[in-house]
């Protein structure tokens, strides 16, 4: 991605990994027919057109402002045990050699902050030192949704692998050493920053506005998990934990911002543009 800016903020990406998904496997919903009518506008960018599958890009996003460098979801993360997902289990990637490349060291991130708790927002928020896991970047407060935070902790009495065991290695290790904020979705940064609450995806689900000289962008976290929605919004992915209520957030966002110019920055967009609207619906126009 090109760097976007924003008025008076730069908005990066640092790439950890780039996969490819079965149509049906991401969502049980979509009918093969309704994928294909969309092959024209999805190929080559956001799918495969070897395979036919979906490109998914686990990425992270960084906000630089004046006074700060802020960094949105940590992706999956390095020597994280993941053993029922092969492609994520004990990886190790450049993802901090690919955060240099944008100038920045861990000690220079001043926030980091995590749509939502799954284990692919989570990763990089620590890092294995000395057999235990520490805060990948030391100078930063780490932003987390209250409600989102407090439903995963009361699953961990249910399941000791909360999240793939993401929520033990990146989140508690954070909470344990204190640099850390819950938030309400009312939360914001001066008047350049402001979260938004998008429950359906998870409970406490976020999105991150955006703003400067009267320019906007959005960072949608998992709201939209791939293009295909814009064309099938109603269509929710199996990792939801509310589907019908992604679905109504989904498309509330999508009337919001359509026609409006805003950018929009999906976690997983190999692309991300302005969402438009015609007859048939919406698109990403990139």
């Amino acid at each position: 991605m090109k760097s976007i800016i924003l008025g008076s903020l730069t908005i990066e990406n640092v790439i950890e990994t780039i996969g490819l998904h079965k149509p049906d496997f991401l969502f049980p919903e979509l009918k093969r027919n309704q994928f294909e009518e969309q092959f024209k506008w999805l190929i080559p960018d956001f799918v495969d057109v070897k395979s036919n599958n979906l490109i998914m890009v686990f990425q992270s996003y960084v906000i630089k402002t004046k006074n700060s460098n802020i960094l949105v979801d940590t992706c999956v993360g390095n020597d994280k045990c993941r053993n029922n997902r092969p492609f994520w289990h004990k990886q190790r990637t450049p993802y901090l050699n690919k955060l240099k490349e944008l100038g920045l060291n861990p000690h220079d991130i001043d926030y980091v902050m995590c749509t939502h708790l799954h284990a692919d927002h989570v990763g990089w928020n620590t890092k294995l030192e000395n057999n235990q896991w520490v805060p990948t970047f030391p100078n930063a407060k780490y932003i987390f949704s209250k409600k989102e935070y407090e439903f995963w902790k009361n699953k961990i009495n249910l399941n000791k692998e909360t999240n793939h065991g993401s929520f033990q290695d990146s989140v508690l290790p954070i909470i344990e050493r204190g640099n850390y904020e819950l938030v309400s979705s009312d939360f914001a940064i001066e008047d350049y920053l402001s979260f938004e609450s998008a429950p359906g995806h998870t409970p406490g689900n976020l999105i991150i506005n955006l703003f400067s000289d009267n320019n906007r962008a959005v960072l949608c976290g998992d709201t939209i998990h791939h293009a295909i929605q814009l064309s099938y919004p109603k269509i929710s992915s199996r990792f939801c934990e509310d589907p019908i209520q992604s679905s109504i957030t989904r498309e509330k966002l999508l009337n919001k911002l359509c026609d409006t110019g805003t950018i929009i920055l999906p976690a997983h967009f190999p692309k991300v543009g302005t969402i438009e609207s015609n007859k048939k619906g919406f698109y990403l126009d990139y």
